[in-house]
C-alpha cells in the first residue's frame, strides 16, 4: 500500500481584489443569451449501481452522473472537486492541491467507498485511495452510487462506488488543446485527440498540472497523467473494449501530522498504472464479458524532520471477471458471474527516534475467488425490482457472503418510491495485516462489515422542469478496527473491536426552467455516534462512546446554477460544510477539538470567441474561480486550505 501523509503549508497569498473577479465573471456572462425553452429530457442510463444498462429515475439505488461536460464547464481538474457538490459527500484535505484527501460518503470511513476507473479498482487493497492524486483529465461522465454494493463489486463497496469512464472517440476526428494559468503559481495543460477509426473508435489524451502550493516553502505539486480509450467491434456481435490511465505525481509538504510547519524537504510520490480491457460477446439473447484488469502503484515519502522517515511501497492488483446477461423472461434480466483477483504489496520503511531505529520490511500476497448473482426486473404497474447475492472466499480472512434487495416504484407519473437494504464488507489492509517493526499486524482481523436500508421519493412536477427528492438512509459498522500498543488485548496491533451508526436525510431539489438554464440545490443531515469504542477511550481516541466520527459534519449544503448558450456559460456552486469534530494531532495525548463551518463559492465561466472574430470559431476562453470570496477555513484542523484561486485560460479544438 502506497502511504501519503498529511503534512502540508502555509502561503503568502495572491489575492486579485474581490471587484475584479466579479467584474470578470459579469463579462463573461453579459454575453449569454437565452434560448427558447426546451424541457424535453431523457432520463440517463447507468450500469454501475446493476452492471446492466437501468434508467437513473427507475434505480432502487441513489444514483448520481457528473458529465465531462459538466467537469470542463466548471473548470475542475480534481475529483474530489467534483463530486463534493453531491449530497451525502463530504472532503477532508490535509492543506494545499494534492494533500491528503479522504472521501466520506453517508458518514461511513474513508475506505468503505470503492473506485473504478473504466470498471477497473484503484483503491489500495483495504479500501486507501488518496482523492488528492486523482484527476478528471479526458473523462466521459462520473457515476456515483450511494450506498453498498458488495454484492457487485466486493470488498470496500460499503458506503459506496465511484466510477470513471474515460472519453469516447464518437463523431467527427478532432484535437483539443487547453492551457490555463493562475494564482499560486498554477498551470494546467492538456490535449485530447478523438474521432472514429474502421470499426471503432478512440480517445487519447494528456495533461499536465504544476502549482507551488499555498505554503511558503516546500509545497509543489507536479502531476503528469495520460490515458486512453478503444472501443472496436470485432464483428457484429462481438465488441473490444481497452482502457489505460497513467498518473505520475510528486508532492512536497512542509508540515507534520499535526500541521505544523518543520520540514522544507519532504516529499512524497505515487506512480499509478490502471490498464483494462473487455471483451463482450452476444450470443442469442445471451451477453457474456470477460473482463481483465490490473492496478499497480509505486512510490513512497521521505520526511528529514519526522525521525527521518523513508517508505518505498509497490502494490498490485490484478483480476478477471467473467458474467453473462441471461434474460429469464420478458423484462428480467440474471446477471451471474465469477471473479478471482490476486493482491500483492511489498513495503519498507525505516525511522530513527532519538537512539531508537526501527525498520519494517515486509511482503505478502493474498487471492479472492467470487461468485455472485443479481436479478433485475420490469414488472407491471411500472414497478422496477433487484436481488442480488454474493460469496466471496478469500485465503486470509475466509469466506464472507452479502446480499442486496431493493425495488423502486412509480405509483403517479412523475413520481417514484425506491427502497433497498444490504450488506457489504471492506478487506483489512495489508498494513493491518502484516506489518512489522514499530507496529505489527494481526493476521486474524475480521473484515469490518455493515449492514444499510434506505428509502426514498423523487417527484417531478411542471412537465419536468421541477425535480424534487429525499433519501432517509440508516447503517450500521461493526468489527471496526483500531490499533492498540497494548498487549493485553489482541497483542500491541490491530483489533476488530468498534461499533458505529451513521443515519441521515438527503434533499435535492433541480429546476430546469428552460434549456439555457439549470438550477439545483442539495443539503444532507448526518448522525454519526460511535456505540462500541475502540482501545483508547481518553479524547485522543477516535471512537468514543457516544460521541460522532471526526471530520463528519451535521449539516452540509449545495446551491448552483448554470447558464450555457451558443456565445458562453457561467456555472455557480456555493458549497456549505458544517461543524466536524476533529482532533489536534501536535499534543500527546491528542486533544478533541472543532474544526468551524464554512461557506464556499465557485465559479466557472467559458465565453466563445466566434463572436469577435470568425477565425476563432471553435476557441474559447475560459475562468474558474474557487473560494471566489477568499474565505478562510480549515477543512482539517491546523492545516491551511487555499484562498481565493484565480485560473484564465483557453481552450481551441481542430
Amino acid at each position: 500500500m502506497t502511504c501519503r501523509f498529511s503534512l502540508f503549508d502555509s502561503v503568502p497569498l495572491m489575492r486579485p481584489r474581490s471587484t475584479l473577479l466579479i467584474a470578470t465573471a459579469t463579462a463573461f456572462a453579459s454575453g449569454l443569451t437565452a434560448q427558447q425553452p426546451d424541457t424535453a429530457r431523457v432520463a440517463p442510463m447507468v450500469i454501475t449501481a446493476t452492471r446492466v444498462p437501468l434508467g437513473r429515475d427507475e434505480s432502487p439505488a441513489t444514483v448520481d452522473i457528473i458529465t465531462g461536460e459538466q467537469l470542463r464547464l466548471r473548470g475542475i481538474t480534481s475529483l474530489s472537486t467534483a463530486l463534493e457538490v453531491l449530497p451525502g459527500v463530504t472532503f477532508a484535505r490535509t492543506g494545499s492541491f494534492g494533500g491528503n484527501t479522504s472521501l466520506f460518503v453517508r458518514g461511513g470511513e474513508s475506505k468503505y467507498v470503492k473506485v473504478l476507473i473504466d470498471g477497473v479498482a484503484v483503491n489500495d487493497p483495504g479500501g486507501a485511495i488518496d482523492f488528492g492524486s486523482l484527476t478528471t483529465d479526458n473523462i466521459e461522465r462520473i457515476e456515483v452510487v450511494r450506498g453498498p454494493a458488495s454484492v457487485l463489486y466486493g470488498a470496500d463497496a460499503v458506503t459506496g462506488v465511484i466510477q470513471i469512464f474515460t472519453r469516447r472517440g464518437h463523431g467527427a476526428a478532432r484535437t483539443i488543446i487547453s492551457a490555463r494559468t493562475g494564482n499560486y503559481g498554477t498551470t494546467d495543460a492538456d490535449a485530447t485527440v478523438l474521432g472514429p477509426f474502421a470499426n471503432g473508435d478512440l480517445s487519447l489524451g494528456v495533461a499536465r498540472h504544476d502549482t507551488r502550493g499555498i505554503y511558503p516553502i516546500n509545497n509543489a505539486l507536479h502531476n503528469s497523467i495520460g490515458s486512453g480509450a478503444v472501443h472496436v467491434a470485432l464483428d457484429a456481435n462481438t465488441d473490444l473494449r481497452f482502457s489505460a490511465r497513467y498518473g505520475d505525481e510528486a508532492y512536497h509538504f512542509p508540515t507534520n501530522g499535526g500541521g505544523d510547519i518543520v520540514d522544507s524537504a519532504a516529499f512524497q510520490t505515487l506512480e499509478r498504472t490502471v490498464l483494462g480491457a473487455e471483451l463482450e460477446r452476444r450470443l442469442g439473447r445471451v451477453t457474456t464479458r470477460l473482463s481483465v484488469a490490473s492496478n499497480s502503484t509505486s512510490g513512497g515519502s521521505n520526511q528529514p524532520s519526522s525521525g527521518d522517515y523513508v517508505s518505498i511501497d509497490r502494490t498490485r492488483r490484478r483480476s478477471a471477471d467473467l458474467r453473462a446477461d441471461i434474460p429469464v423472461v420478458d423484462a428480467t434480466v440474471l446477471t451471474a458471474g465469477a471473479q478471482l483477483e490476486q493482491e500483492d504489496e511489498r513495503s519498507e520503511s525505516h525511522s530513527v527516534f532519538g537512539t531508537s531505529e526501527f525498520s519494517s520490511i515486509f511482503e505478502a500476497a493474498r487471492r479472492n475467488a467470487a461468485g455472485y448473482a443479481e436479478l433485475s426486473s420490469r414488472l407491471p404497474a411500472a414497478v422496477v425490482i433487484t436481488a442480488g447475492l454474493r460469496h466471496d472466499d478469500n485465503e486470509r480472512f475466509g469466506k464472507f457472503d452479502t446480499y442486496r434487495v431493493g425495488g423502486s416504484w412509480s405509483p403517479l407519473r412523475g413520481s417514484r418510491i425506491r427502497a433497498s437494504v444490504g450488506t457489504a464488507f471492506r478487506e483489512p489492509t495489508f498494513l493491518e495485516n502484516y506489518s512489522t517493526g514499530f507496529v505489527t499486524g494481526n493476521h486474524a482481523l475480521r473484515p469490518e462489515r455493515t449492514r444499510s436500508w434506505e428509502v426514498g421519493f423523487r417527484q417531478s412536477l411542471a412537465d419536468d422542469r421541477l425535480e424534487l427528492g429525499v433519501t432517509h438512509f440508516d447503517q450500521r459498522f461493526r468489527d471496526m478496527i483500531d490499533y492498540t500498543g497494548s498487549d493485553k488485548a489482541c497483542g500491541a496491533s490491530y483489533c476488530n473491536v468498534a461499533l458505529a451508526t451513521a443515519k441521515g436525510r438527503e434533499f435535492e431539489v433541480r429546476y430546469t426552467p428552460f434549456r439555457a438554464l439549470t438550477v439545483d440545490a442539495n443539503l444532507t443531515h448526518l448522525e454519526t455516534k460511535v456505540l462500541a469504542p475502540g482501545f483508547d477511550t481518553s479524547s485522543s481516541g477516535l471512537y468514543l462512546r457516544g460521541q460522532s466520527l471526526i471530520r463528519r459534519p451535521t449539516t452540509s449544503w449545495t446551491l448552483g446554477g448554470a447558464y450555457t448558450t451558443s456565445i458562453g456559460s457561467v456555472d455557480v456552486h456555493v458549497i456549505r460544510v458544517g461543524e466536524r469534530g476533529d482532533r489536534d494531532f501536535r499534543p500527546f495525548p491528542f486533544v478533541a477539538v472543532i474544526d468551524s463551518a464554512y461557506t464556499r463559492t465557485d465559479v466557472g465561466a467559458t465565453l466563445a470567441l466566434a463572436r469577435l472574430n470568425p477565425r476563432f470559431a471553435t476557441t474559447e476562453l475560459t475562468l474558474h474561480a474557487e473560494n471566489l470570496f477568499d474565505t478562510q477555513y480549515a477543512s482539517v484542523f491546523n492545516f491551511l486550505s487555499p484562498r481565493r484561486t484565480l485560473l484564465i485560460g483557453a481552450r481551441t479544438s481542430f
